[in-house]
């Protein structure tokens, strides 16, 4: 025998029913017909509510199907259906409240307890939001069947996390929402979305009021706060945020039971069926404690972190003239360096200042992470450091001294002081408002002061290379959104040379008015296509060596994260392999890297990771078959392989043949890879695998032991060849660089000296040893040998990036000395 449906159970589908079906627009004033078309609301008439969000959420399955990385199941298209599942969830939940509502009483069987009716109701909600908040999922899972989708399970895990959680939080709140103001359409429908602004303004509020840069929201769920960032991951603090919104929208459904008219389906103040329900007010009471405490442990839990719990995680603090650096007090060889770590703070900080013609209005705060795992839990941005301009702050790693990125982060801190008045930063004007950040702007101006940076080819030789190469992109795209379609590579560099242009060509002044807007012919007097034509007139006068172009090619050869394929399940397997071979887990680590190379089979980079962990130690014989098969693979794929990764291969060969004692055929390999154009910091490790294969000195010996010999480590064998030939510079080279990895400070600048004092095999190992000398004699307190790295990095065979950074040690001794920079020739200031 059929059971009849209980009380309450035949409102549902009735109701779902009529939202599904179109209903006859009513006549209205002109007013309320244009807002009911912007507002979809003339589409959810005709086609009915239901049917309507299932075809916006087809249509948006279809439509991101054609937007690279967004087309199939991952992070990407989570987070867009997301934000389409906070609002269709709020529309359909109240939509159904409202329909419950319109119900006459007499005809309804609504004996039911009230709170029975609300988790009946709630749960249909959640049934249809959901469902609707599936289809793209679906769409894209079809689409992946010839669409590489790299990591199934990710792709799942972000779809559930997000868009599916948000569209069952967003149905219930938007349930509460429509009980709470009855069943007029139009103020309900507009009422229950009413969240979606609020809860946007106060993602935007955090992100400008506190440190991080990622989001938890009940919106999206979670946004990592950086374009750069391919290795995303989830963890706990989207679990306790999602908690968090849970316990509201348990509380805010509860509060309704406690007065939600059964018969009406309305609250009211003399709520039937009558009773006390206290089972609600417990429930609401329970929910509304459990949230509050939630909210007072976020920080901790990490998903809503303020500037005060960043602080207290280092607990380290040191103040100086110009800073507040927050530091990691926990780690020893941090609080060893903290007074170097201010200085070099100082330093950075008067040579912005001394190029942008601007000083800082107020002190700035540094954060200081230990490791880019800790930035990345307090502050977001794992892979990339950053800084916010209107707050006065950068964030950056330990990455030892002098700090790499520094400098750079301060030009976006210095550069609020000028930039538009929200953001400090460059933005063009829509409606009279800085709206439209130009990034071309903000990162060539960070490049530009921070000049040059540690590379062997300065942005100016670098771009030189890229016209070459027909890889330069336009100034146009850098300078809108479409900078973040570039790789990071070619956009940094091209936008930094072009503003180095400008800047010392036209003045610091010109470069702060075009840098608040983008208005170049109001600052320049010129269009930016004419600016552009000078910069590029001026880039053809640059002379580069045969080969550099040929050597600069893999520097230049990736693309933005959307434009390679499955970036996040890469760098996820990356990263989990690296940690898997750190730990020994050899077989762990092979997995993963297949599984890289299955993904990205044309990407030879990953075959050498490949390559180089079947090779180790304890690797069976068929790995390390496998392993040389792969190197003269890569090796002799002269057509699809840059030069730099075919000498990679060619000097893996070399370094296994010679760890079996084939050192002739080491010698070919080396050989092979030297007729290869390469960078000068990939030759430097092949020639000097090279001088101790020829080398016929007492230390020959030791120098084939340094790089082969299994009896020793290396430290010893680069002393015992220091020691058996003192006047061979090479081996006192080697024996410094062993020491300065013992952080033997004195030790390191001495032998350094006596290396280029003796003489190099050649000028490759001679510009190494005097940025190595340079740092290692500054942190001994040795003057005067940081004036003999400077000499050396002087030398007219040195190139540009060497000379630029000798008058950067030069600088900072006189700052060191007098507070002072040295004096600099005065800025241009024609047009």
């Amino acid at each position: 025998m059929n059971e009849e449906p209980g009380p309450g159970r035949t409102l549902v589908a009735p109701a779902i029913r009529r939202m599904m079906r179109p209903r006859p627009p009513p006549v209205r004033p002109t007013w309320r017909r244009a807002l009911a078309l912007v507002t979809l609301w003339e589409l959810f008439e005709r086609l009915g509510r239901v049917w309507s969000w299932t075809a916006i959420a087809v249509a948006l399955g279809v439509g991101l199907g054609f937007v690279p990385l967004f087309g199939v199941l991952g992070f990407e298209l989570a987070l867009v259906v997301a934000g389409f599942a906070a609002v269709m969830g709020l529309d359909l939940g109240a939509a159904l409240a409202r329909e419950l509502a319109r119900e006459e009483p007499e005809g309804i069987v609504r004996a039911v307890a009230a709170g029975r009716m609300i988790a009946r109701t709630s749960a249909a909600a959640v049934g249809l939001a959901v469902a609707i908040a599936s289809v793209p999922a679906v769409i894209c899972a079809v689409r992946g069947v010839w669409v590489p989708t790299c990591d199934w399970w990710f792709g799942v895990t972000s779809y559930l996390a997000l868009p599916v959680a948000t569209a069952a939080l967003a149905a219930c709140a938007g349930h509460a929402i429509g009980i709470v103001v009855g069943p007029r359409r139009f103020v309900g429908a507009i009422v229950a979305l009413l969240p979606v602004p609020l809860l946007v303004a106060w993602g935007l509020w955090r992100f400008y009021s506190q440190p991080p840069v990622f989001v938890y929201s009940p919106l999206i769920g979670f946004f990592p706060g950086n374009m750069y960032d391919e290795n995303i991951q989830l963890h706990a603090p989207l679990v306790w945020s999602r908690l968090e919104q849970l316990c509201w929208v348990i509380a805010a459904l509860a509060l309704v039971t406690t007065r939600l008219d059964v018969p009406r389906f309305r609250l009211a103040r003399d709520a039937r069926p009558h009773g006390r329900r206290s089972g609600a007010w417990g429930i609401a009471i329970v929910a509304i404690v459990a949230g509050v405490a939630l909210r007072l442990d976020s920080g901790s839990l990490g998903y809503a972190i303020d500037g005060d719990d960043i602080a207290d995680t280092l607990g380290g603090r040191i103040e100086t003239d110009h800073f507040v650096i927050y530091y990691d007090q926990s780690r020893s060889d941090i609080v060893d360096d903290i007074d170097l770590v201010a200085r070099d703070h100082e330093f950075r900080l008067a040579q912005v200042v001394d190029r942008l013609g601007i000083a800082p209005s107020r002190k700035l705060t540094s954060y200081y992470f230990a490791s880019r795992g800790q930035k990345a839990a307090l502050f977001g941005a794992r892979n990339v450091e950053m800084a916010k301009p209107w707050r006065g702050e950068v964030y950056v790693d330990h990455l030892g001294f002098p700090q790499p990125s520094l400098r750079h982060e301060l030009a976006h801190a210095v550069a609020g002081e000028f930039g538009d008045p929200l953001f400090g930063v460059s933005a063009h004007k829509i409606f009279g408002l800085p709206l439209l950040v130009s990034p071309g702007l903000v990162e060539g101006l960070a490049v530009a002061i921070d000049w040059p940076d540690n590379g062997t080819l300065t942005p100016h030789e670098a771009v030189r290379a890229l016209v070459e190469m027909d890889q330069k992109p336009s100034l146009r795209q850098l300078m809108g959104l479409s900078f973040f379609g570039v790789s990071s590579a070619r956009g940094y560099t091209t936008a930094g040379s072009f503003v180095k242009f400008l800047l010392d060509t036209y003045g610091a002044r010109s470069l702060r008015e075009v840098y608040r807007d983008g208005d170049f012919e109001r600052a320049y007097g010129m269009t930016l296509d004419e600016l552009e034509a000078r910069w590029l007139a001026m880039i053809k006068t640059i002379e580069l060596p045969a080969g550099v172009v040929e050597a600069t090619r893999e520097r230049f050869r990736g693309g933005s994260v959307f434009a390679k394929p499955c970036p996040h399940a890469v760098a996820a397997r990356l990263d989990h392999a690296k940690s898997a071979a750190a730990r020994g887990e050899h077989e762990r680590a092979v997995a993963l890297l297949r599984s890289v190379c299955t993904d990205s089979p044309d990407e030879p980079e990953y075959r050498l990771a490949l390559a180089g962990e079947l090779a180790v130690d304890d690797a069976t014989v068929g790995e390390q078959l496998e392993a040389r098969s792969i190197w003269e693979s890569v090796a002799g794929d002269g057509e699809r392989v840059t030069s730099t990764l075919r000498a990679r291969a060619l000097h893996a060969l070399a370094r296994t043949a010679g760890m079996r004692g084939e050192l002739e055929q080491a010698r070919a390999y080396l050989a092979q890879a030297a007729s290869l154009p390469v960078d000068i910091v990939e030759r430097r490790q092949q020639m000097a695998e090279q001088i101790a294969l020829d080398h016929v000195g007492p230390a020959r010996e030791a120098l084939r032991a340094y790089f082969w010999g299994r009896t020793l480590d290396p430290p010893t064998w680069a002393a015992i060849a220091a020691g058996s030939e003192p006047s061979f510079g090479f081996a006192h080279y080697l024996f410094a660089l062993q020491r300065f990895q013992q952080r033997d400070w004195a030790m390191t600048a001495s032998q350094l000296d006596v290396a280029i004092a003796s003489g190099l095999p050649d000028v490759a190992f001679t510009r190494n040893a005097a940025r190595v000398m340079a740092v290692a004699a500054y942190r001994a307190g040795d003057r005067e040998r940081v004036e003999h790295a400077v000499r050396a990095l002087s030398d007219p065979k040195m190139m540009a990036t060497d000379h630029a950074l000798a008058e950067d040690w030069h600088a900072r001794l006189v700052f060191d000395a007098t507070g002072r920079l040295p004096a600099s020739p005065p800025a241009a200031t024609s047009r």
